[in-house]
Parts: structure tokens; C-alpha cells; sequence
């Protein structure tokens, strides 16, 4: 099934990491369309998504912290940084 995601104005657009202790995990959000893409591909169904009539204008990803594999993956292989 094909995600329709809705272009955020560019100015607006992030990424969020945030390292949860208490909670033992790392969570990801982000409304960069590229990013969420290879995201979904790495990690899988987002834990949320948040929905603007049929598009997906944002979503969040939480892995926990004792899968470091998973958390390597996403640091080798998602373009976060642009770089």
C-alpha cells in the first residue's frame, strides 16, 4: 500500500530525537517526507501518525534502547542529517 504523504512548507520542516530514559527508548519523529520514507523502509509501521485528511503530515518511530541494531540502521542508513 502506497503512503500518501503531504509536503510540509520548508521552513517547517524537522526532526526530532529524543532519548527516553525512564522509558528505555529512542523516539524519532519527523515531517520530512524523504525521511519518513526511509524510515517506514528500516524500522516498519510508525508507533503514530499524524493525519490532515488522507495525507500523513508527520510521524513518530520509538525503538528501545537495547535494540542497538536497529538504532545503528537508522543512524547508517537514514539520510537525518542530510549530509
Amino acid at each position: 500500500m502506497s503512503k500518501n504523504y503531504k509536503e510540509i512548507n520548508k521552513a517547517e520542516t524537522e526532526t526530532t530525537i529524543n532519548v527516553l530514559y525512564s522509558e528505555k527508548l529512542l523516539s524519532i519523529y519527523t515531517n520530512k517526507i524523504e525521511l519518513e520514507r526511509q524510515l517506514y523502509k528500516i524500522l516498519g509501521e510508525p508507533k503514530q501518525e499524524y493525519v490532515k485528511g488522507k495525507s500523513i503530515i508527520g510521524s513518530i518511530w520509538e525503538i528501545p534502547l537495547h535494540e542497538k541494531t536497529k538504532i545503528s540502521k537508522v543512524i547508517l542508513k537514514a539520510n537525518i542529517f542530510e549530509l
